[in-house]
């Protein structure tokens, strides 16, 4: 994609949660199943302006994302959803979400200053994390700190500091930070107070819940490499196969 097409898909999938989380929030399940199918056919069409690359990597990381929302949320009940279930849009948008992530990463006014950015990110995840946990003193004595956040901030540092692709990490905690806010905001899906079996205080958002993308992105990537490779062992084992038989 060129950094016009990039910007649009950004642009495009921006405005998708900022009008479809808000839709869900009064809408029916019969309306919800609208969106998802929405969402869907977006993810669709985004995936068919992609490498091939990409598209491999986006379809392995919706069905790792999708695995971990089922856990997360219909099986431990670390936060759950307004109806209960889980929204036919939320695999489609973990798929959208992690193309706009790639592509803001990749632009070059990002690119150009990268370290400031990762720089400001990792300060300002450390302020938020601190809020987090020193809220008690504030917000009263009914009010627990946020040590889930304090776990996942750690995760995000040592991404942020020994990953990879720091750029798409800082840029994924922002998106996920943002997106975590607005959607617990309206009530769309709620984190438990504390974490069921671990009893683990969780604000609600999270404040270093942005971690998880980063964790999800990692593991996409081992995964998609890891297949790779067997392809590729596969393929040149049928090639001596085949001149081992050849006359």
């Amino acid at each position: 994609m060129t950094a016009r097409g990039s910007l649009t898909l950004v642009s495009a999938f921006t405005a998708f949660w900022l009008v479809a989380l808000p839709l869900d929030r009064a809408g029916t399940l019969d309306e919800q199943h609208w969106l998802g199918l929405l969402a869907w056919t977006c993810l669709g069409i985004a995936l068919w302006l992609q490498p091939g690359d990409i598209r491999r990597q986006v379809i392995v990381l919706v069905c790792v994302a999708t695995v971990l929302e089922v856990i997360g949320s219909i099986v431990w009940g670390a936060y759950r959803y307004r109806l209960g279930n889980l929204p036919l849009y939320v695999p489609a948008g973990h798929g959208l979400f992690y193309l706009a992530a790639l592509h803001a990463a990749s632009l070059a006014s990002l690119t150009r200053h990268g370290r400031s950015l990762v720089l400001a990110t990792g300060t300002v995840a450390t302020a938020y994390m601190a809020w987090g946990l020193l809220r008690p003193g504030f917000g009263g004595p009914e009010v627990l700190p946020d040590l889930l956040g304090f776990v996942t901030w750690a995760i995000f540092m040592r991404f942020l500091i020994r990953g990879r692709h720091p750029l798409l990490y800082a840029v994924s905690f922002a998106m996920t930070t943002a997106l975590e806010l607005y959607g617990t905001g309206l009530g769309v899906w709620t984190w438990s107070a504390l974490l069921p079996g671990l009893w683990l205080p969780a604000g609600n958002p999270p404040t270093g819940i942005g971690a998880g993308y980063c964790a999800m992105d990692a593991l996409t990537r081992r995964i998609v490499a890891t297949v790779g490779r067997r392809g590729t062992d596969v393929a040149t084992t049928a090639g001596h196969a085949g001149r081992a038989i050849s006359p």
